[in-house]
Order: C-alpha cells, then structure tokens, then sequence
C-alpha cells in the first residue's frame, strides 16, 4: 500500500471546477473533515536566562484526512507533513508558544501545500490558528485558516539535543481553492 495516498480527493474535484465560469469569480470553500498527525522530530533545547526555554525543531508526521461525506465510515486521505517549530517555554507561568511552517506533500510529491501555525497554551496542549499560505499543482492558490490543537513533549538528550513527539488535530479542516 502506498504511504502516500489521496490527501483529498474532493481538493481535486475543486481544482477541476476551476475551469468553470462562477468557480473564476471566488475561491470555493472546503471543508475536509477531521484531520490528526502523530509528530515525531529532533531538535535543540536552549536555556533562557529568567529559567524558560526556547527550542527549535523539526517534526515530521503523516496528516491523516477523514472526509465522511455522510458515507459510514468516510474516505481516509493522507499527506507527508514536515514542520520546523519554535517553542517558548515558561515554567513558572505555566505557558508555553508555539510557532510552525509547514510543508504538505500529497499525491507522491505533486500536489504541494504550504502553511503555518501559532498556537499559546499551557504545558500541556495548546489551542491556535493553522494557515494555508499557498502551494503547488493541485494545491495552487490554496489558503484559509483553521481551528488547530497540538501537543509536542521534548525529551532532553545529551547536551542541548531533544527528542520530539506528540500530535495535532484538526477537528474540521477547512481550505479554500482558486
């Protein structure tokens, strides 16, 4: 089985309905379904002098995309998605920031997306914004914001080294297409 699959096959449609005449005057808005990745990445832990941390990483992970569609059991799409990050960290105050760019690969690398992330929560999960900012092939022109939710736990290794895993979900992806 492919690792790579349909990311969203009704992403494709739209992009198909961009040649008619009312789809030239607006985007077409998309609403996905839910989507979740499991994150897995490497990084570097920097200490701040007031005790907090700032860490820069990469995590990498598999978007997974549920479309039900009002079908039992839905159609299940996948993307590659790789995200360098900076985190702020505060212990004291029990906050900690987030900030990503991502890449999205879909359909064997032919359908590219792009975007970023903020989100600000406790030491736990944390609540934010996620961006499309635009793409490639069936991805051209993609854009829209959307609710998003992460956890990522760094395990410090030796020196200033870190091991990342965690997850993101998105409880209704939502794009807009040209």
């Amino acid at each position: 089985m492919k690792i790579i699959c349909n990311f969203i096959v009704v992403i494709g449609m739209v992009v198909g309905l961009a040649g008619s005449k009312d789809a030239l005057a607006s985007a077409k808005n998309l609403e996905a379904g839910f989507a979740s990745t499991s994150w897995m990445g490497s990084g570097e832990v920097h200490n701040l002098p007031d005790g907090g941390q700032v860490i820069n990483a990469i995590v990498k992970g598999v978007m997974i995309v549920r479309h039900s569609n009002g079908a039992v059991g839905g159609i299940v799409h996948t993307a590659q998605l790789e995200c360098p990050i900076r985190v702020t960290l505060n212990k004291t105050n029990d906050r900690r920031t987030y900030f990503g760019l991502c890449t999205i690969l879909a359909h064997d690398g032919k359908d590219v997306g792009y975007a970023e992330w903020k989100c600000a929560g406790g030491l736990m999960e944390c609540e934010g914004q996620f961006t499309f900012t635009g793409g490639a092939g069936g991805f051209s022109g993609i854009s829209g914001t959307t609710p998003f939710f992460s956890r990522i736990v760094f395990e410090k290794l030796e020196a200033s080294n870190a091991r990342a895993v965690g997850y993101a979900y998105w409880p209704n992806l939502t794009v807009a297409l040209p």
